[in-house]
């Protein structure tokens, strides 16, 4: 069957020709373009991290110093990891 599939594949490959190659677009100009979208999308999923909102080290060193129901969470936590 994986012989078949190949096969297949190669026979498209080489009636179909390429593309880009048909539209007249450089190979370089083409993997540029490709680079220059696959960072892009890079760059909006990075933006969509919540690392730009994590607090500033040693901003909630004290556990005090957190929100109640935060600080809940945490008690909930520990009581299930240490029991």
């Amino acid at each position: 069957m994986l012989q078949q599939i190949a096969t297949t594949v190669l026979a498209a490959t080489e009636e179909a020709g390429h593309g880009a190659a048909e539209a007249g677009i450089p190979p370089e100009v083409w993997g540029l373009g490709t680079f220059a979208l696959l960072l892009t999308l890079f760059v909006v999923t990075l933006s969509y991290s919540n690392r730009s909102l994590s607090p500033e080290a040693g901003q909630h060193a004290d556990p005090a110093a957190l929100p109640a129901e935060e600080q809940a969470m945490l008690d909930e936590y520990h009581a299930k990891r240490h029991a």
